[in-house]
């Protein structure tokens, strides 16, 4: 036990270190890209599809974890956080959607350091949900790499973003709560994003096909 856990300290570090260096401003040696996916969207659709099944069952795992009654969850949990944009973002220009998903995402990923911190005020050290709380920060820091990365091969980098004030809570239910909701909102956003993505990638199929069999039509022999 003490060996993986020891391993995968070492993997996050890893991790976050290529992070930190994938951060730097496009003029630097992060410009060329050399670390990157060929494909970095592709890499991002890939990414998406699997954290949002994981985002849904954290908000579940989170909710059976905290103890908290229906009644909260229903009237308390379920409201919108400032953090997330409105509606879809997949319709927009490809180097805005790439930028509100990197918006979203480092608020996320501020988001995952407090309800850690206040997790583990609550949690023994080895409690499942922390776990799960690691793996998830892990796999919005990934995210957010290959963002940068999809900003890197077009040749420019994500524009500075703000983080909405969150509010100060001290006491062990306003925290719950506070992360209750954060990560319902977080999942809803994966679903809808996923699905966008999904959506978006059969029509740009379908437009392909489209264009393929015009030309076919057109390169045949008339009667």
């Amino acid at each position: 036990m003490l060996w993986r856990l020891e391993t995968f300290g070492t993997l996050l570090a890893v991790a976050q270190n290529l992070f930190i260096l994938c951060m730097e401003p496009v003029n630097s040696s992060c410009a060329s890209c050399q670390r990157c996916p060929k494909d970095p969207l592709s890499k991002i659709r890939d990414q998406t599809r699997l954290m949002e099944r994981k985002a849904r069952d954290l908000s579940n795992s989170y909710v059976t974890h905290q103890g908290l009654h229906r009644n909260h969850i229903d009237t308390l949990c379920h409201e919108a956080v400032p953090g997330f944009p409105k509606g879809t973002i997949v319709t927009q220009p490809e180097m805005d959607m790439l930028q509100q998903l990197y918006r979203t995402m480092v608020y996320m990923n501020q988001s995952f350091q407090v309800i850690r911190e206040h997790q583990q005020d609550l949690n023994e050290p080895d409690a499942i949900l922390l776990q799960e709380l690691r793996h998830a920060h892990l796999a919005v820091r990934g995210l957010l790499s290959n963002i940068v990365c999809a900003f890197c091969v077009q040749g420019a980098s994500p524009s500075p973003v703000t983080i909405p004030e969150r509010p100060t809570v001290t006491k062990a239910f306003q925290q719950k709560i506070e992360g209750c909701k954060v990560l319902w909102n977080y999942a809803r956003f994966m679903e809808r994003l996923t699905k966008s993505l999904r959506e978006n990638r059969k029509q740009v199929q379908r437009t392909k096909m489209g264009r393929r069999q015009g030309k076919k039509k057109k390169a045949s022999p008339g009667c």
